[in-house]
């Protein structure tokens, strides 16, 4: 375990430093658009967390494993079959060399990238110089135990069953009946969704971030850098003040004009054109600046396939050591195997009964009252897909003190369907939920009434909330209702 943890430490250490100064420059650009009287997202309490070590800490983790994980297992499993390579194992490493070139290579494929080259550098360096130092002989033999393949046969079967998951709806059966229905899962759950914009601002394109800030040419006249602003700030593209850094210069120069990122990247665009439509343009030049797009489809992969392969390891591991304080060592590795796949598959269970849950129409109603909490969800997840009026079905209104957070969140995304009164202030009761999860549904689900009224009420309880996810759907949910920034709006 001492590679890997040699690994993954390293991958926190850079993905630390890395968070860090990403929180630093968005705390600058929150501040410098706050004074200029525009709404930052986030703002207010949840901004105040940009300069925390725990937001920088924490939101790292979200790299370690991810692009961490992947790196270190990668380089794990390449040495465990690097040492069983009998009268070649030059050629493995020469093979393991250029691996590693062209992975340092792919991470740069868009331009070079300080960041990701560590990552890909460093972590993989660690790991192979700790699992060096442990060799197990002078001679360099593995001391490999008795039936080392059932733990690895175990890990087969186990992606074997949940592969038969695999779709776009196993995120969310994860999320609501693995996390959302139970106190420790919960804790998971609310973690995940605390620190994960830290990490994810950290690499996101132009094209994904909320906001985006901008320095205009200093030369313009006022006027003409009135009508820039008004009309950049309609797509989110606000100024900062130059001491500030930004996401992009624009140069204007005889009706031409140049779009110049902080790597360098340019896009040129005739000025009446991106008048008529910045949209086109702003994503060309997200496209062109955007050197990051390879890091994010490692860290997907490291995510998906690395991050349940640490979970199994961890697990297994933690079996191991106590069955091995009672059972011989040729039992252990029965014990661990046969563990590990018991609780792979106590854990498939919900997810598969979660799928024979569907609700006809005419039982939604009796499904609303039903004592499963199960049954109840699959009614409202009828309502929300079929974009049914719940109001319809008045045995709706108990669940609103429902105390399963995951029935709180889908019965917010079925008021989104309801044009009914009646349902419009027990979607603005939602919004007060304790929960973050239930807040975001209720935000987005606001959005989807398309009632313009609701954006002030959104934006006033948004900006004191301490949590930035659900400040970013509520900003979301007031520009699907046609809210703009302006000057003139009141931040916190």
């Amino acid at each position: 375990m001492l590679p890997i943890t040699a690994g993954l430490a390293t991958a926190q250490i850079i993905a630390f430093f890395f968070v860090r100064h990403a929180n630093r420059v968005l705390a600058d650009q929150v501040q410098a658009l706050q004074t200029a009287g525009w709404l930052a997202i986030p703002s207010g309490p949840a901004a105040a967390a940009l300069k925390t070590f725990g937001a920088a800490f924490w939101g790292g983790l979200f790299f370690t494993l991810s692009v961490g994980t992947g790196l270190t297992l990668a380089t794990v499993a390449f040495l465990f079959l690097g040492r069983r390579c009998r009268g070649g194992r030059r050629w493995w490493l020469l093979a393991g060399a250029l691996i590693w070139t062209a992975a340092l290579i792919a991470v740069n494929l868009d331009g070079p990238t300080l960041v990701p080259t560590l990552f890909v550098a460093c972590t993989p360096l660690a790991t192979a110089l700790f699992a060096v130092q442990l060799r197990p002989d002078a001679a360099g033999e593995p001391s490999t135990p008795r039936r080392w393949y059932l733990p690895l046969i175990t890990l087969l079967l186990l992606i074997l069953l949940w592969s038969t998951q695999l779709n776009r709806e196993l995120f969310t059966a994860i999320r609501d009946h693995l996390l959302l229905s139970n106190a420790a899962g919960r804790q998971v759950n609310d973690f995940y969704y605390r620190y994960t914009l830290f990490a994810a601002q950290a690499f996101k394109s132009f094209e994904q971030k909320t906001l985006r800030t901008c320095h205009l040419d200093p030369d313009l006249d006022p006027n003409a850098a009135s009508a820039w602003v008004d009309l950049l700030a309609r797509y989110d593209v606000l100024p900062v003040p130059e001491t500030v850094s930004a996401d992009v210069r624009l140069h204007l120069h005889d009706g031409q004009l140049r779009l110049v990122s902080p790597n360098g990247a340019a896009v040129d665009a005739d000025q009446t054109a991106f008048r008529q439509d910045p949209r086109p343009w702003l994503r060309r030049f997200s496209e062109a600046a955007d050197r990051y797009g390879p890091f994010r489809r490692m860290a997907l992969i490291g995510l998906l396939v690395g991050f349940p392969i640490l979970l199994y390891i961890m697990v297994d591991g933690g079996i191991g050591r106590l069955a091995g304080l009672i059972a011989s060592t040729d039992a252990v590795v029965w014990i661990r195997s046969s563990v590990c796949l018991a609780i792979g598959v106590m854990l498939l269970i919900p997810l598969l009964i979660s799928r024979v849950q569907a609700v006809p129409e005419d039982q939604i109603g009796r499904a609303l009252s039903a004592d499963s909490w199960p049954r109840r969800v699959a009614a409202l997840r009828r309502i929300e897909d079929q974009r049914m009026d719940i109001a319809r079905f008045s045995e709706y209104r108990r669940l609103l003190e429902s105390p399963w957070v995951v029935e709180r969140y889908w019965l917010a995304r079925a008021l989104g369907s309801s044009r009914h009164p009646s349902t419009y202030p027990d979607l603005l009761r939602l919004t007060q939920d304790p929960h973050p999860n239930v807040v975001c549904q209720a935000y987005y689900a606001l959005g989807q009434r398309g009632q313009r009224t609701a954006a002030k009420a959104i934006e006033a309880q948004m900006v004191q909330s301490d949590h930035w996810y659900t400040q970013w759907y509520g900003y979301r949910a007031m520009r699907r209702l046609g809210w703009r920034q302006t000057r003139s709006t009141s931040g916190p």
